[in-house]
C-alpha cells in the first residue's frame, strides 16, 4: 500500500480526534489496573474483557489510520484513485468487525461489573438478558462481515462473475440501531437500584455524572446512525469520515466510562485522601434534606435488600458507604453491608 503524498483535511481531522481519545482510553485502563494494585485486589473477568475491548479499539483506530493514509478517505471520490477505492473496500469489512468486537467486549465488561456488585435478582436477570442479546448481536456482526457479499472478494472486486452483495446500508443501519438499544439498556439497568441507596448528595452527583457519560455515548451511537444514513456510495471516501469518527469515539469513551466507577483509589492517591473525602465524603443530613435526596421515611429504613451484603462488603467494586439515619438496631444491620475494613481501606468506587 502506497501512502499519499499529502493528506486531506478531513482525513487529518479523523486521525487527530480518534488519536486523542484513544490515548484517554489507554490511560483509563492503565489507571484501572493501578487502582487494583492500590487496593491489593486481583484481576477479574471484567478487567480481562475490557483489555480485549481496548485491543479491538486500538485495531479499529489503526484501521482508521489506514483508511486515511492508504485508501484516500477524506478525499472526494473523484479525486481518489481506483487503487485507493479498492483498498477502502478491503479495509471496510475488517473495520466493521473490529469495531463490533470492541463494542461487544466493552459492554460485556460493564455487564459483568454489574453482576459482581449487585445481587438484586431482577437486576441480575435483566443483565443476563442483555448479555444474551449482546452475544446474539456480535454473531450477527460476524456473519454480516463475511457474508454480505458472496464471494467475499466481490466486496472490492465487482468484476467477479456471479458475485452478489446485499444492501450494505440497511445491514449496517440495523446493527447500529440494535447497538443503540443495547447501549440505552446498559445505562438504565442500574438506575433503580442505585437510586434506592442512601448516599451523600456528592456521591449521587458522581453516580449521575457517570450515567450522563453513558448517555453521551448513546448520543454518539445515534450520531453514527445518522452518519450511516448519510453515506453516499458515489462519494464513499468523503462521506465515510463521520462514521469512522463517531464509531471510534463510541468505543473509546465506552472504555473510559467502564473504568470510572473504580478509579477512586487513584484519585485518593493523586489528590490526597483529605481532598477526596471533602469532595465525596459523608453528607450532612440537612444537606440531603435540602436537596430532596433523603426523605424522613427513607432515613428510617436500612437499605439492605437492593444490594447484596456479601457482594458489597467483600467486592473490590463497592459503590461507597450507604448513609442512613437509621435507628441503632438498623445501623447494626447496615454495618454488615459495609465492613470496617472496607471503609478504612477506601475500597469504594464513588
Amino acid at each position: 500500500m502506497a501512502m499519499q503524498s499529502s493528506l486531506p483535511q478531513e482525513g487529518i481531522k479523523e486521525m487527530a480526534i480518534t488519536s486523542v481519545f484513544l490515548v484517554l482510553a489507554i490511560v483509563a485502563v492503565i489507571a484501572r489496573f493501578y487502582a487494583r494494585s492500590l487496593q491489593g485486589k486481583s484481576i477479574s473477568l471484567d478487567d480481562y474483557l475490557l483489555v480485549a475491548g481496548l485491543f479491538f479499539t486500538i485495531a479499529t483506530v489503526g484501521l482508521g489510520y489506514a483508511f486515511v493514509l492508504n485508501a484516500g478517505v477524506g478525499l472526494h471520490m473523484v479525486d481518489a484513485t481506483s487503487e485507493q477505492m479498492e483498498i477502502a473496500m478491503k479495509l471496510f469489512m475488517p473495520a466493521c468487525l473490529t469495531w463490533g468486537l470492541a463494542t461487544f467486549f466493552i459492554k460485556l465488561s460493564i455487564l459483568f461489573f454489574y453482576i459482581s456488585i449487585f445481587t438484586f435478582p431482577r437486576l441480575r436477570t435483566a443483565v443476563f438478558i442483555v448479555i444474551t442479546l449482546d452475544v446474539a448481536l456480535i454473531i450477527v456482526v460476524i456473519f454480516e462481515s463475511f457474508l454480505l457479499c458472496r464471494p467475499l472478494a466481490y466486496t472490492w472486486d465487482k468484476t467477479i462473475p456471479g458475485g452478489v452483495c446485499g444492501n450494505s446500508t440497511e445491514s449496517y443501519l440495523s446493527v447500529a440501531i440494535l447497538n443503540l438499544i443495547l447501549d440505552i439498556a446498559l445505562v438504565i439497568l442500574p438506575m433503580p437500584v442505585l437510586w434506592r441507596l442512601q448516599m451523600p448528595v456528592e456521591k449521587k452527583v458522581a453516580v449521575n455524572a457517570i450515567l450522563a457519560l453513558g448517555l453521551l455515548i448513546c448520543g454518539l451511537t445515534a450520531a453514527r446512525i445518522n452518519s450511516i444514513v448519510s453515506l453516499d456510495a458515489m462519494d464513499f471516501t468523503y462521506t465515510v469520515v463521520p462514521d469512522l469518527i463517531f464509531g471510534a469515539l463510541e468505543i473509546e469513551l465506552g472504555i473510559v466510562v467502564a473504568c470510572l466507577p473504580i478509579l477512586r483509589p487513584v484519585g485518593r492517591k493523586v489528590l490526597g485522601s483529605n481532598y477526596m473525602y471533602s469532595a465525596f465524603g459523608r453528607a450532612k443530613s440537612s444537606d440531603s434534606d435540602r436537596f430532596g435526596f433523603v426523605s424522613d421515611k427513607k432515613k428510617r429504613r436500612a437499605h439492605i435488600g437492593a444490594v447484596g451484603s456479601d457482594s458489597l462488603s467483600d467486592n473490590k467494586y463497592a459503590l461507597g458507604e450507604v448513609v442512613s439515619e437509621a435507628p441503632p438496631s438498623q445501623a447494626a444491620a447496615q454495618a454488615h453491608v459495609y465492613s470496617s475494613h472496607d471503609l478504612e481501606s477506601g475500597d469504594r468506587s464513588f
